[in-house]
């Protein structure tokens, strides 16, 4: 039988895809003031989705990964996921976004992303945020998922995680 309680504390990350022409990096790292969190940042080399979100937001995009040192109830994950959408939503022109934030944690077991897509693979949480398995951990690494995104599959981005975790 199973005993109830307490999952252990996760490291959250959010990695921030802007319009560097209409937002610089500082503006970017000023939504995350009211966060309260201690971030470190992470400038990720390898971005395939550019082109894709290019349509969207425009071109000259950048991408840093902002994440924390330290822990936190996993819970926030709703909360986090709530405010970045926010974040977005205030930050677009004629409904094309400027700033994209991708929120997820990072636990010694997994890594997963929130979004607000459901699909077979993901499991609602609450207030319309589910969330999607991105790594495993196995075999002292992250391994992917068949869905695992583009860039999430890069060894870079891997051991970054890694090295996070």
């Amino acid at each position: 039988m199973s005993v109830l309680g307490e999952p252990t504390q996760v490291k959250f990350f959010f990695s921030t895809l802007y319009n560097h022409k209409k937002l610089s990096k500082d503006e970017v790292l000023s939504f995350f003031k009211d966060k309260d969190l201690v971030l470190k940042e992470f400038t990720p080399s390898f971005n395939p989705l550019f082109q894709y979100y290019s349509r969207e937001m425009g071109e000259d995009l950048h991408r840093i990964v902002l994440y924390t040192e330290s822990t936190y109830k996993r819970e926030l994950l709703v909360d986090y996921k709530l405010w970045a959408t926010r974040v977005e939503q205030e930050n677009s022109i004629d409904n094309k976004r400027l700033v994209n934030i991708d929120v997820g944690y990072i636990a010694k077991e997994q890594v997963l992303l929130a979004t607000g897509k459901p699909y077979s693979h993901r499991i609602y949480l609450n207030n319309g945020v589910y969330a999607e398995l991105v790594y495993f951990f196995k075999e002292k690494s992250f391994q992917i998922v068949p869905w695992t995104y583009p860039d999430y599959q890069n060894p870079e981005k891997i051991e970054f995680f890694n090295k996070i975790r």
